[in-house]
């Protein structure tokens, strides 16, 4: 099994995915080694199958020290404190958007072997299993901010873009 990332414009983004059936999709573990190889190589800190064009709810998160595979993931319940952040995917190559998320979350998912975990998440581990969950129901990131800051947003990364191909 030899993944890709999916582009910006690629429909399966927007698409919600489907549930993992472990009886029926059998064992994840070739999918998440091949996810992990693929996340490491573009320096990511999570990636969902959806951006490697498969339509299943399994995403992955963390670094080569703690890495987490989220079956099946479902929000129990989200902060009310909503927090800004700097966020970029793996599908938007140079798009960096500043988002509001909550702080907190209690989440639940299925671990590799098909057991049930709930726990609450902080800071940077939330923002990052919302953003990777956004993925598994058809929404990116660039849909959490105004049309305004995502102009400006793309335009930074064509300046940027063009100021590389110029050095190159």
């Amino acid at each position: 099994m030899k993944l890709k990332l999916v582009k910006e414009d690629d429909p399966i983004l927007l698409e919600p995915a489907e549930d993992w059936d472990f009886e029926v999709d059998g064992d994840p573990n070739e999918l998440i080694k091949e996810m992990s190889r693929l996340m490491f190589l573009h320096n990511g800190v999570g990636l969902s199958a959806p951006q490697c064009g498969i339509k299943k709810r399994i995403f992955i998160m963390g670094n080569e020290d703690e890495l987490i595979a989220c079956i099946n993931p479902k929000i129990v319940s989200l902060s009310d404190n909503r927090v800004m952040g700097e966020e970029g995917c793996l599908s938007f190559p140079g798009l960096w958007l500043k988002v509001k998320r909550p702080s907190s979350a209690v989440v639940s998912y299925q671990t590799i072997e098909g057991v049930e975990k709930q726990e609450e998440i902080f800071g940077f581990k939330a923002r990052l299993f919302l953003h990777e969950f956004d993925h598994t129901i058809g929404i990116t990131f660039t849909e959490r901010v105004s049309d305004f800051s995502l102009k400006i947003a793309k335009e930074r990364r064509a300046k940027y873009l063009k100021k590389l191909r110029k050095a190159s």
